[in-house]
């Protein structure tokens, strides 16, 4: 897909420009260091613009690069400030969960999973209740080896049921999405640099605390036919945590699905496209207007183009 979009953007001119992180949105443009192949240090870079459409998740970009201090180069006390890559969110907000992921490649074929697979708790009604608890916000889960004889549900993607693509022939290749806490926001992190920033806050889902998610979840999943030595057949092992998906993504507490969807942040009382700081910053993607899952960023991004339009024609008219 971002393959297909790609092509198509390049088929209507579009520029883009790799290698490079924006560290700053401000009224007269975009501030950003370019990290090119052939350059020893990263280079501060600008680009002046009249309407930009920021894609990064708005918990994140607000408290980083398009923060109100920052509206205008002019008032910015250090230019140092505009090249300084962070990371932080805004954490008065409400997060779905977060997801210890688990990516495998399995020397056979998993025949017992379907497409979609999701595996609940439901031994008693207390059991059921307990399962639940990461998503309610309860802080249980945050120690190392809390999954050990928890309850808890997971969900499984077998890509190659419906893909055979997915995985050489006699092979198969499957997701596994653990819900887990989101990451706890420390303040004295805000003005680290960013690397270091993340650096301590992967530190908050330890090895102990992924061993434990793996083992519980190749427990349950042994009661199936054909996966009792589940184990031994992983041909190689990729693992995402909230700390690895900041970093991957700047998403806000870590979680890889945006915002929830409560009451308080539901529709028209989910941040808006337009930006409070900026006139011509528009803000798009799951965190956004109208809510998170590819249909719901979709529709956003359709709207949001709309606004880009309109902004620039009445911009010209002036």
């Amino acid at each position: 897909v971002a393959e297909s979009m790609h092509r198509l953007c390049l088929d209507r001119n579009v520029k883009f420009q790799f290698d490079t992180s924006v560290t700053a949105v401000t009224d007269e443009g975009v501030h950003y260091n370019y990290k090119g192949k052939r350059v020893e240090e990263p280079e501060e870079r600008f680009l002046a613009a009249d309407l930009i459409i920021c894609n990064a998740d708005v918990p994140f970009a607000t408290k980083t690069i398009v923060r109100p201090e920052l509206s205008n180069d002019e008032m910015v006390d250090g230019k140092e400030k505009l090249y300084q890559e962070t990371y932080d969110w805004n954490d008065n907000l409400d997060y779905s969960s977060g997801v210890i992921a688990f990516h495998w490649s399995i020397s056979q074929s998993l025949d017992a999973l379907n497409t979609h697979n999701v595996f609940m708790s439901a031994n008693t009604t207390i059991d059921a209740e307990k399962s639940w608890a990461v998503l309610r916000g309860d802080d249980t889960g945050r120690c190392a080896g809390s999954m050990k004889g928890q309850p808890f549900n997971f969900y499984v993607h077998r890509a190659g049921k419906a893909d055979d693509t997915a995985a050489p022939l006699g092979c198969d290749s499957i997701m596994v999405l653990v819900p887990c806490p989101t990451l706890e926001r420390k303040e004295d992190l805000a003005s680290l640099p960013r690397d270091k920033a993340i650096m301590e806050y992967k530190k908050q889902f330890s090895a102990d605390v992924v061993n434990d998610a793996r083992d519980a979840v190749l427990k349950r999943l042994s009661v199936l036919r054909g996966l009792e030595n589940l184990q031994d057949l992983i041909l190689n092992e990729e693992v995402d945590t909230p700390g690895s998906y900041a970093d991957y993504y700047n998403v806000g507490a870590g979680v890889p699905f945006g915002l929830s969807h409560g009451l308080g942040q539901l529709s028209l009382t989910r941040p808006a496209a337009e930006c409070k700081a900026h006139n011509n910053v528009l803000f798009v993607g799951a965190s956004s207007r109208p809510g998170n899952g590819v249909p719901l960023v979709l529709i956003g991004s359709q709207q949001v183009a709309k606004k880009a339009v309109e902004k620039l024609r009445s911009a010209a008219k002036q």
